[in-house]
C-alpha cells in the first residue's frame, strides 16, 4: 500500500482527534457551569480561562493517543481493541493533566470538569473512530475494499486466529499452508492484503527470513504467533492478536512519525555542519588536486534504501583509474565473504590515506544526507557488486536508509568480520530510537580521532 496515502489518512485522524478534544472539554465546561444541570455556588467561571490552556491539553491528549497506538499505520484492527487503545490514551492524558492543575497556582480548575471531559472524550474518540472505520471502507477511494490478512501455517493458533478474525466481519482472511513466495505475492497481488500471520514458528529460519523481506518490500505488517520458549523470553515483544499471541516483528523506523523525525534532524545537522566546515572543505580539496591531479570528489554507484542504487559522494582518496586495478587485488582480499577490504591498498594516494584515517573523506556524504539517499546513521551503503551477494537475513539492511556511520562503525570499523558488521546493523535496525543515534554520533568522534580500526 501506498504510505503516503496512510500518512494522509493519519494526519487526517490526528486533525480530527485535536477538534473532537477541543470541543469536549468545552461541552464538559457547559455541563458544569452553564446547562443548569449542577449549581455553581462559587459562580460561573470566564470560559476564557479554559480556552487559554486548552492548545496545551490537546497536546497532551494527542501525545498520549500516540503513545496508546491510536495512530498505526495500519487499519486491521479488532474494534475492542481500538476501545482499550482509546481508554489507555484518554486515561493517561486525562491523569496528567489533573496532576498538571495541582502545580498551577494561577488559578483552581474544576476537577468535574476533566471528570466530564475523560468520559466525553471516550467516547466521542471511540465512536469516531467507528465512523471513520465505515467511511474508510466505503468512501475512501485507496481503501474502498475491506483490508485482507494472510494466514500461514498449519499450526493450532491458525484455527483459532482464522475463526476470530471471520467472526470480526471486517476482514478478508486468505490462506496458505506453507512459506511459498510466488504463491504469496499472487495472493498479494490479487487482493489487498495488509497483514500477513505466519502460525508455525517451527518453519525454517531461511524461509521466514525471505518471508520478512517480502512483507519489508511490500510494506506489510508481519506477525509470527510465538513458540513455548519465545513465550517465556520476558525481553520478547508479545502482542495479542484477535485472541492470539503474536510477536510483531517490525521495526521503528516503519513508522512514518519516526522516519520524518529521523530525517529532519538529518537534514538539519548535516547542513548547519557543512555551512561552518565549508573553509575546511575547500582546503581539502585543494590538498587532494595538489596530491594526485584530477576529480576532487569520487562518485560511486550504491545500493541504499529499498535496493535503489544512487551516486554515492567522497572525496577521492585514491588514483583516477582505482575502480580499474580492483580486479587484479581481488585475490588480496582481507575481509571475504561479500566485502572488499586490504590493509596498504596500493591505489590509495598519501593525502588520500591521511583522510581517511581520520574519515575526512566521508564529509562528502552529508550531501547524500541532505539529498535524501541516505542518513547520518545506519548501515553502511554497499557497493552494487557486494549487495548482489547479499543472503535473505543480509537484505534487511536495506530496509532503511543507509548510514555516513553506524553501530559497527564505532564497533570496531573494519576490525569485524562481514557477519559480525550483519549482526550490528540488524540490531541498529531492529532497537533504533532517536537516543540510540545520538549515543552513536557521540562515540564516532573519538573512533575517528584514534583512528580505531581504520586502514
Amino acid at each position: 500500500m501506498n504510505k503516503r496515502i496512510y500518512a494522509l489518512f493519519t494526519l487526517i485522524k490526528v486533525v480530527c482527534d485535536a477538534t473532537v478534544i477541543y470541543f469536549s472539554f468545552l461541552f464538559a465546561y457547559w455541563v458544569r457551569f452553564t446547562s443548569g444541570i449542577m449549581a455553581a455556588p462559587k459562580g460561573v467561571p470566564s470560559v476564557d480561562i479554559y480556552t487559554r490552556v486548552l492548545p496545551v491539553v490537546v497536546l497532551i491528549f494527542l501525545g498520549a493517543c500516540k503513545w496508546a497506538g491510536l495512530y498505526e499505520v495500519h487499519p486491521v484492527v479488532h474494534s475492542e481493541d481500538d476501545f482499550i487503545n482509546v481508554f489507555k490514551g484518554v486515561f493517561v492524558a486525562t491523569i496528567f493533566t489533573i496532576s498538571a492543575t495541582f502545580l498551577y497556582r494561577e488559578y483552581s480548575y474544576s476537577r468535574l470538569v476533566l471528570v466530564f471531559a475523560f468520559f466525553i472524550n471516550l467516547f466521542a474518540l471511540y465512536l469516531f473512530r467507528c465512523l471513520l472505520r465505515v467511511l474508510r471502507v466505503r468512501f475512501f477511494t485507496p481503501f474502498s475494499r475491506d483490508a485482507g490478512v494472510l494466514i500461514i501455517g498449519e499450526a493450532k493458533a491458525k484455527e483459532s486466529l482464522e475463526r476470530n478474525l471471520l467472526r470480526h466481519g471486517d476482514f478478508d482472511v486468505y490462506f496458505t499452508p506453507e512459506i511459498d513466495i510466488e504463491e504469496i505475492s499472487g495472493i498479494v497481488e490479487n487482493n489487498r492484503v495488509e497483514e500477513i500471520v505466519m502460525t508455525d514458528p517451527a518453519a525454517p529460519k531461511k524461509k521466514i527470513l525471505e518471508l520478512i523481506s517480502f512483507c519489508e518490500d511490500n510494506d506489510i505488517e508481519f506477525k509470527m504467533v510465538p513458540d513455548m520458549i519465545e513465550l517465556k523470553m520476558g525481553e520478547m515483544n508479545i502482542d495479542s492478536y484477535f485472541g492470539v499471541p503474536v510477536l510483531k516483528l517490525k521495526h521503528p523506523l516503519f513508522e512514518p512519525s519516526n522516519y520524518y523525525f529521523k530525517r529532519s534532524y538529518d537534514i538539519l545537522f548535516s547542513f548547519i555542519f557543512l555551512v561552518l566546515a565549508a573553509p575546511f572543505l575547500i582546503l581539502v580539496s585543494l590538498l587532494i588536486y595538489i596530491d594526485n591531479p584530477g576529480p576532487v570528489f569520487y562518485y560511486h554507484r550504491r545500493r541504499g534504501y529499498r535496493g535503489r542504487d544512487f551516486n554515492f559522494y567522497k572525496f577521492r582518496s585514491m588514483v583516477i583509474d582505482a575502480d580499474k586495478k580492483l580486479k587484479s587485488l581481488m585475490k588480496h582480499n582481507e575481509r571475504g565473504e561479500q566485502a572488499f577490504k586490504i590493509r596498504k591498498d596500493p591505489r590509495i594516494t598519501r593525502v588520500g590515506r591521511f583522510i581517511r584515517n581520520f574519515s575526512i573523506d566521508e564529509i562528502p556524504q552529508l550531501f547524500n544526507v541532505l539529498k535524501g539517499d541516505m542518513s547520518l546513521v545506519g548501515p553502511r551503503p554497499q557497493v552494487l557488486w557486494e549487495a548482489e551477494g547479499y543472503d535473505e537475513e543480509a537484505k534487511r539492511r536495506l530496509s532503511i536508509l543507509p548510514g555516513i556511520t553506524g553501530l559497527w562503525q564505532v564497533s570496531g570499523r573494519s576490525d569485524l568480520s562481514y557477519r559480525e558488521m550483519i549482526r550490528l546493523d540488524l540490531y541498529y535496525l531492529e532497537n533504533w530510537t532517536p537516543g540510540f543515534d545520538i549515543k552513536i554520533l557521540l562515540k564516532t568522534l573519538p573512533v575517528v580521532l584514534l583512528r580505531k580500526g581504520a586502514c
